[in-house]
């Protein structure tokens, strides 16, 4: 078993939980503390509030999954018990080597057989993939696709109310009765499409003066959905048969919720993956009512750039683990990947932590891409599409860089320029740290940068979020 102050606080839900933490071990709450002879499962007791002390223990059968349990009444997983009993061991103090406790062997036992289990349905999805064999229900797909068509009339008419009555006249109870009619829409299985309207009602909420063009953005965005998803589920409803669209996020942006299983099934996985994080950002989403960590990840092998999302909804954030900055290489045995296009989404079970070297820095400057107006091509190609990321992440390889009036300005090798500007949109505002570290000489250096084409301005920039060198990564963000 190993383990670092890293490996305990990236365990940890949030910041609280770690001060909580370490502050029974300071005020030594520990007793009784054990550890197996293979040093596979540590286990205590710790002073609560209640007569009797919580029992807890951090289970390392799996390494790169480590199983806590606590019988305390926190409804937080890990709790600040599993939390400190790693501090406890990783500061050192005394654990007594001893048996296995049998409670425990029988849960270890309970979740190798789910183990297996898992492993043999995985499996078992695996081969019906390979002999293209994938069963479908016929009348639930067509009994759904009726209650989406339908779905999505109410949202048609939606849309046409929003846009009858102007922007200006949508005053506070209106509001609150478009806010009603949006949430009906979560009963027909569209709820990409209900979280559309909710951005909506956000953006509005924002507009200042008379400049709606975010506003129309959404707007537009909603009619292509609509359209296209029309479209997708008629198709769908008539041959049910047919398998889902792989090429695009039409599924999802729908409301369909990916599960592994279906991943697995459609072949959307890599094995043996190494992913190399190249920025993290947390940040509001106040149409989904939650925060989210997004990662951007190379994909070492494929050299294509992914990105991951851990969804916390205000309701749960004292619940669900909080993402954060990975500073490591990640091994993991199966990469699940979702139909997308420019930077499809990524997630993953385990994973193995290694040390990031030079060849791993240089694999992603290698990657980069060297011709600017190439890259502006297929990016403009990619975000004229409504239903497209409008923010997709590139990288690009610098040759110079210099500052022209309050911005920095790139340029490739073929005298191809790029603006470097801030992105208020998402609060990303990076140019200040570029200008801090942007060498003089730019060889053998790439920037990810994510695209933004701003239509209040007509301008076309990027927004850098990391700077990478054969030596290091240089967050910009975070």
């Amino acid at each position: 078993m190993k383990t670092s102050v890293r490996e305990i606080e990236s365990s940890a839900v949030n910041a609280a939980t770690v001060k909580n933490a370490k502050d029974l071990v300071d005020k030594n709450k520990f007793s009784g503390l054990n550890i197996s002879a293979d040093n596979s499962l540590i286990w205590g007791q710790c002073a609560g509030s209640g007569a009797e002390p919580y029992r807890c223990s951090v289970d390392f059968i799996d390494e790169n999954k480590p199983v806590f349990r606590c019988n305390c009444p926190a409804r937080q997983f890990p709790c600040k018990h599993g939390i400190g009993l790693l501090y406890a061991f990783e500061k050192g103090l005394p654990f007594a080597c001893a048996e296995i406790p049998g409670d425990i062997a029988n849960k270890r036992a309970k979740i190798e057989k789910r183990t297996e289990k898992k492993e043999q349905e995985q499996s078992k999805i695996i081969e019906q993939d390979a002999k293209n064999n994938k069963p479908k229900n016929t009348k639930i797909i067509v009994k759904k696709a009726e209650t989406q068509l339908a779905g999505i009339e109410a949202a048609q008419k939606l849309l046409h109310n929003i846009v009858q009555m102007g922007f200006s006249g949508i005053d506070a109870a209106t509001q609150r009765t478009l806010d009603g009619r949006i949430k009906e829409l979560g009963n027909y299985h569209i709820e990409g499409i209900q979280l559309a309207f909710n951005n909506l009602l956000v953006e509005l909420s924002y507009v200042k003066g008379d400049e709606y063009t975010d506003v129309i953005n959404r707007l537009n965005y909603i009619s292509a959905l609509l359209k296209k998803s029309r479209e997708y589920i008629t198709a769908k409803k008539e041959n049910p048969e047919s398998d889902p669209d792989l090429t695009s996020a039409i599924e999802e942006q729908t409301g369909r919720v990916w599960k592994l299983a279906d991943l697995m099934q459609y072949g959307l996985y890599e094995t043996n993956a190494e992913i190399i994080q190249l920025s993290f950002n947390s940040y509001d989403d106040a149409g989904r009512k939650a925060f989210i960590d997004e990662g951007y990840w190379f994909n070492l092998k494929t050299g294509k750039i992914y990105k991951s999302r851990n969804y916390r909804p205000y309701k749960a954030l004292g619940y669900i683990k909080e993402a954060n900055t990975c500073f490591d290489i990640l091994k993991i045995p199966r990469l699940f990947i979702y139909p997308g296009n420019v930077n499809p989404r990524a997630r993953w079970e385990s994973a193995v932590f290694r040390t990031v070297t030079g060849k791993d820095r240089t694999r992603v400057i290698d990657a980069s891409s060297p011709d600017y107006s190439e890259t502006v091509k297929t990016m403009k190609s990619v975000i004229k599409n409504p239903l497209m990321e409008k923010n997709p992440v590139v990288l690009l390889k610098l040759n110079k860089a210099c500052i022209a009036g309050e911005h920095i300005v790139l340029e490739d090798t073929h005298g191809n320029k790029l603006t470097v500007a801030d992105l208020p949109e998402q609060q990303i505002y990076t140019e200040t740290n570029l200008k801090l570290v942007l060498p003089g000489e730019c060889g053998n250096i790439a920037l990810a940068a994510m695209i933004n084409n701003n239509l209040k301005t007509g301008i076309f920039s990027v927004t850098a979020l990391s700077l990478i060198t054969v030596d290091k990564i240089i967050r910009l963000l975070y």
